[in-house]
């Protein structure tokens, strides 16, 4: 049996403050000046000190850890469900965490009083097709599991040097977290697919995908507004908010109907990541 997923499964937030300023950080910034020059040069890229944001980045606001925003959701998840059978925990973001090194799959296998023997790893050095791809590998990893999962997802919105792309997307800082299992509630997962956008174009490449999952004519494309502008007009699009980086497709699909067949679309340059999940109303034609 496929995973299922039911929207009372996919908890999602966006977060302000959750680490409140302290002034000894100040006393850290050669550290972290060093660091991100550091970073820039083993990726072979130029370092100008004009790009640092390492002293905006410790003064914001509305600094959000990544295990601060799942210490917010747990509370929720262990109050719908019982925990106990989890047996993998997987984290998936695009953005690095304020706690460079923090391992929060461990502090939440610690936090849900897991299995030692439970396996947690994180993936983020995909993009934002980061859960997607999660996703699948929580799929392959109990294909012959009755056990349950979790997926974790975080952004947060300060970096420590300057991003004209982060700052055209003014992110949220947002979490996610995304119970999956092998019951018969909800949508049942079809697959996952990564390719080059087709030479006959983006219409021709979600056509593709429809056929190749089945999906009835009525299915819901989840897709950012600028993907789904660049589309022929689609009967049931569900646009995601850009502004939520790697939980928006989840946070769309949350407020979303069990009855049909879902696409979760992304586009990076040329790539198309996608997720289908099929409904109920397609479920009982099987």
């Amino acid at each position: 049996m496929s995973l299922s997923l039911h929207p009372r499964d996919i908890l999602w937030k966006t977060f302000g403050e959750l680490e409140p300023f302290n002034p000894v950080w100040l006393d850290e910034v050669d550290h972290w000046e060093g660091y991100i020059a550091a970073f820039f040069q083993s990726n072979g890229l130029p370092w100008d000190p004009a790009q640092s944001r390492v002293v905006e980045c410790i003064s914001a606001e509305d600094k959000a850890p990544f295990v601060r925003m799942m210490d917010s959701l747990l509370p929720s998840l262990q109050a719908r469900a019982d925990c106990q059978d989890i047996d993998v925990v997987m984290m998936a973001h695009w953005t690095p965490d304020l706690h460079l090194g923090t391992s929060v799959v461990n502090h939440v296998v610690h936090q849900l009083n897991l299995s030692e023997q439970s396996f947690a790893l994180a993936i983020s050095d995909r993009g934002l097709s980061a859960p997607l791809f999660a996703f699948d590998a929580l799929h392959r990893y109990l294909r012959h599991s009755d056990r349950r999962a979790l997926l974790l997802i975080a952004d947060q919105k300060h970096l420590l040097y300057r991003s004209p792309l982060m700052q055209a997307l003014a992110p949220h800082n947002s979490a996610c977290i995304v119970a999956v299992n092998r019951s018969s509630e909800g949508w049942r997962y079809l697959g996952y697919q990564r390719r080059e956008r087709d030479a006959l174009g983006l219409a021709a490449h979600c056509e593709g995908l429809k056929q190749h999952f089945g999906l009835t004519d009525r299915y819901r494309l989840v897709a950012s507004p600028t993907l789904l502008s660049s589309l022929p007009a689609h009967g049931h699009p569900i646009p995601a908010d850009d502004r939520l980086l790697c939980t928006s497709l989840f946070a769309a699909l949350e407020q979303s109907d069990t009855r049909y067949d879902h696409l979760l679309l992304l586009q990076e340059e040329t790539t198309i990541t996608a997720l289908a999940f099929q409904g109920t109303e397609n479920q009982a034609c099987d």
